[in-house]
Formats: structure tokens, sequence, C-alpha cells
């Protein structure tokens, strides 16, 4: 009684927002046998640029900086194997891949790419681990350019994960380095550079006394097995955790960071130069956008970078409901350079 009391005096939001933090803690580490898998998507898409377009959208435009929205859509089903979604990449046919909290991954077509749109959804690992455990929270991935293999981070696991495209062979790679990292903050954000190193930043603070530096990781190609990393950090705005990386074109990196906050979740996007990497050192990012907005803010924690038909730098964010789809959305949005924006100029 004395608990019904109190929530009567809490603001609805404010619920929300402690309910929220619950979800981020510790508890999507859990493992359990996997169920077999149901290719029947049952995916509801709901186009939002309408409703945008027929508001204000002042407030979006400024947030975003150099960039512009180009599509927003709310994705919805009652799958067992749909959301959560917290990593994003592209393959060269243009497929786009989600990876998920639950052992779960979306293959679909980009919705605004001419019909029908495809959907396809798989549990990456199916039976045991080495450990008699299953790894179910992917939380980072890139995608080999050449070979479309495809190369997950885990949260709460010792390993790295090497797909094919299909799934239908996997590898583990023993990594002893992520187990220096929390359970529930380990390889957040993942990405190949242009030159074949890899780059993974944990979700936490790298020093106590600093809100800003993450621990990072650099490999020089693929992560072998025991492979011991150099160690820099990353530098985020003031209170952004990082979710992921994406590679633009010219070799830059662009680095996702949520922050929640007692009126929701708030998202920054910014740019770093992998060549100022140095072991040891701290990598700085410049902030390039926000979203603040109530109508799109959500949790995003997966990105990827790539090029339209016309040549256009894209970008691409999908969010992660959290097993919350009554609080929170599986929204994917669609981001362009602005016309006359050019990459060098960011």
């Amino acid at each position: 009684m004395a608990i019904a009391a109190a929530m009567r005096f809490l603001k609805p939001s404010l619920i929300v927002s402690l309910l929220l933090a619950c979800t981020l803690l510790p508890l999507t580490w859990l493992r359990g046998p996997a169920p077999v898998p149901n290719n029947d998507p049952r995916i509801a898409i709901t186009d939002l640029m309408p409703s945008l377009r027929a508001q204000d959208r002042g407030r979006i435009a400024r947030e975003l900086g150099p960039f512009a929205l180009a599509g927003a859509w709310q994705l919805a089903s009652d799958n067992a194997l749909f959301g959560n979604y917290s990593a994003l990449g592209q393959f060269a046919d243009g497929t786009l891949i989600a990876f998920g909290d639950r052992n779960d991954a979306l293959y679909f077509t980009p919705p605004d790419r001419p019909g029908p749109w495809r959907a396809e959804m798989y549990r990456p690992i199916e039976g045991s681990s080495r450990r008699g455990y299953i790894d179910v929270d992917a939380e980072s991935l890139y995608i080999d350019p050449v070979r479309q293999d495809l190369f997950v981070g885990y949260e709460g696991s010792p390993y790295y994960y090497h797909f094919s495209r299909t799934l239908s062979w996997r590898e583990t790679i023993p990594a002893p380095v992520l187990d220096r990292w929390n359970g529930n903050q380990g390889p957040e954000a993942m990405a190949r550079l242009a030159d074949g190193r890899v780059v993974v930043i944990g979700e936490l603070y790298a020093r106590w006394f600093s809100r800003r530096l993450h621990p990072a990781l650099l490999y020089p190609g693929m992560p072998r097995p025991d492979e011991m990393p150099a160690l820099f950090e990353v530098e985020m705005p003031e209170g952004f955790r990082p979710t992921e990386l994406a590679l633009l074109p010219d070799g830059r990196l662009l680095v996702l960071g949520r922050k929640l906050t007692l009126a929701g979740f708030r998202t920054t996007i910014s740019i770093a130069d992998p060549a100022a990497i140095r072991p040891g050192g701290v990598l700085p990012t410049r902030e390039l956008a926000r979203i603040t907005d109530p109508r799109l803010r959500e949790n995003y924690e997966g990105m990827t970078v790539t090029r339209d038909a016309d040549g256009a730098v894209a970008v691409w964010l999908i969010a992660d409901s959290n097993l919350m789809v009554w609080a929170q959305r599986t929204l994917l949005l669609k981001l362009r350079l602005r016309p006359g924006q050019r990459l060098s100029d960011l």
C-alpha cells in the first residue's frame, strides 16, 4: 500500500524512465536454450513521415545538423523473435541485418525501396556453446566487405562470434580482454576500419572521475583467439555512452551515443578520425547531431552507413525496445546529408 501511494505522486514519464533504467541493468545477459527458429515475420511497418511532415519539423532539422531526416518507420510484430535490436549492418546487395538482445537476427530490405518489402528472422546461435550457455545479447557487429561474413560482439561474453552471412556456420573467438569489462557494459560498439583494423568500444566509463571517456580496443585485423589488442580511450559528449560505430566512405567513424534521463532517452551522433588513435591515448570525437524531439527519441543502439543510388551518404539508426513495447518503440530512421552538404564538410 505504501508503494502504491508513493507511485501516485510520481509523474508517468518518471515512472517509465525508472522502469527503463531497470532494463539496462544486467538482466539482458540471461542465457537459455534457443527455441526452434520461426521465419514467419508478421511485421507491421508504419511510415511516420506523413505525420511528421504535417507537423512543424523545425526542431528535428535543427537537432540533426548536417543531416536531413529522409525516412522514419515504426516496426512491430508479435513474433517472439522480433525486437530489441542493438546492432545494424548492410550487406553488399543492400539487405539490412539487425542483431538483438535475445538471440535474434532480422534480415530485411530497406523500407524506402520499391516493394515488396521482405524480412526473415533467425536465431543466430542454436544449441549450447562451449560453456554450456548461449550468448544472447548481441550489441555490436561489422560485416567483412569482401566475404560478407558477420563479426558480432555479445555482452557478458568473453568471446566474439564469427558467422557466415547465412548463419549456416559460426566460430567462437576467445577474447579474455573482454573480461575486464562489466557483464552488462561489454563490446557495445564495433567497426572495421578502411585499412582492416578493428575497433571495439565498451559502454562503461574508463575512469571513475570522468563521464566522457570509454575504454576501447584496437586490433590489427579480425580478432584472433586470445589476442591482446592495443588499448585506448574514446571521448564522448558528457554523460553519453557509446552504442555503435559506423564507417564513413572517407574512412572516418560515426559514433552513436545514448543517455537515459528522467525525460527519456537522448541520442548523439559524433565523428572521429581513426588516424588519431594512439595506444594508451584518447580518441576525441566531435558532435554532429542529437535526437531529443519526443516524436523521434528512442533507445537507438544500431547504426550503419550506406550509399543511395544517387551516391548520397545515408545513415540508418535502429532502436532497442528493451522488451518494453508498451513504453518503447522499434524505430528505424534514415538520415541523409543535406543538399549541398559534402562529406568533407563534416
